[in-house]
């Protein structure tokens, strides 16, 4: 009869190796898709920030702006912006740049108004997600709501 083959006792073969290489890879990913669940370190580990020139310190601080138009008119000086029900500015020029946070919700008094006024969102920062730049808001001598605030 033929001689039998003495397997191997080595702990380490090949398919081991790669075994323990895809598990390695698989934690890996794992704990860099948690990590860039958080905002701060997403921060330093994601480089488009970079290249994009984005300002780290708005980033980190979670603020935006908007800046609110009067389409139909010149100024609005009887129609004021509300940032959670407090007044904040009124529209002296065509348009007003102001600073949200997130959860905040804008609004615009036009109840001392004498006629109906549309206000249009011109423009917002990069990291706003609502309310949608180029927001029509139409005031019909009434209290508009234009929005909750929700930042990236």
């Amino acid at each position: 009869m033929g001689k039998r083959l003495k397997k191997s006792s080595r702990f380490i073969c090949f398919e081991n190796l790669i075994a323990l290489l895809i598990i390695a890879g698989f934690i890996t990913i794992i704990l860099f898709q948690t990590t860039m669940l958080n905002s701060t370190l997403r921060v330093y580990l994601n480089s488009t920030e970079k290249i994009e020139g984005i300002n780290v310190n708005t980033y980190l601080s979670k603020e935006g702006t908007l800046k609110i138009e009067v389409i139909n008119e010149e100024n609005a000086n009887n129609a004021y912006i509300l940032v959670d029900g407090e007044p904040k500015e009124n529209f002296t020029n065509k348009y007003i740049n102001i600073k949200v946070k997130s959860g905040q919700l804008i609004e615009i008094d036009g109840t001392k108004c004498n006629t109906d006024m549309y206000f249009k969102i011109s423009d917002i920062s990069y990291n706003v997600i609502e309310p949608q730049k180029t927001a029509i808001i139409k005031v019909e001598k009434n209290i508009a709501t234009v929005g909750r605030v929700r930042l990236k």
